[in-house]
């Protein structure tokens, strides 16, 4: 049976880092990352203002099921990675129930109040792809830094989009200190799931 590793949680828990951790120990799982694809949208259309943003991300969203979709016929073992929650469950099930896949959720989590300081540190630092950050962006044009989420939209957001989907068997990381993640813990879990 081919299986589909579903890597969520709030944003800023490490998910871009995990999934790197898990590649290496699982080297036959196929990566798609939305925001990848997003990041590709961005510096082509570009988008101005909130309004136009959201309907561009709507657009790339379809464009990722279909790239999913895709990716499912090859019959290949998947990752993908991004802060999935409530509203993608159903685009999920119709998928893997579709394509015969058996889904694998690994969710992080933590300390609200640490999540969003890693989330606003990362943002800051200069390496993460400006579209993100910008309520308007183009590749060589105008650029408008988003306001900065607080810590109280950050918690209500998350506590609204709910990544805890629970799609197949489900294995909870607390990242509030990345020393104490158990990887081993992990690895054992998606061996044996991976093994069905």
């Amino acid at each position: 049976m081919q299986h589909l590793v579903i890597l969520t949680g709030y944003p800023g828990s490490g998910k871009s880092r995990m999934s790197v951790k898990i590649q290496r120990a699982f080297p036959e799982l196929r990566l798609l990352t939305y925001d990848t694809l997003k990041e590709e949208w961005f510096d082509r259309d570009g988008f101005d203002g909130e309004k136009e943003k959201r309907v561009l991300m709507d657009r790339c969203l379809e464009a990722f099921w279909q790239q999913l979709d895709e990716a499912m016929s090859s019959g290949d073992d998947l990752m993908i990675e991004y802060p999935f929650c409530r509203k993608h469950v159903p685009a999920l099930k119709k998928l893997t129930a579709a394509h015969g896949y058996r889904p694998i959720t690994v969710v992080l989590t933590g300390d609200p109040a640490v999540l969003w300081a890693r989330f606003a540190q990362r943002d800051g630092n200069g390496w993460r792809h400006p579209g993100h950050l910008c309520s308007t962006y183009h590749l060589h044009g105008e650029r408008v830094l988003a306001p900065r989420l607080s810590l109280e939209a950050y918690t209500e957001d998350c506590r609204k989009k709910d990544y805890f989907i629970n799609l197949g068997p489900t294995h909870i990381i607390d990242v509030t200190d990345f020393a104490r993640v158990d990887d081993t813990a992990l690895f054992r879990f998606l061996g044996e799931q991976l093994a069905l």
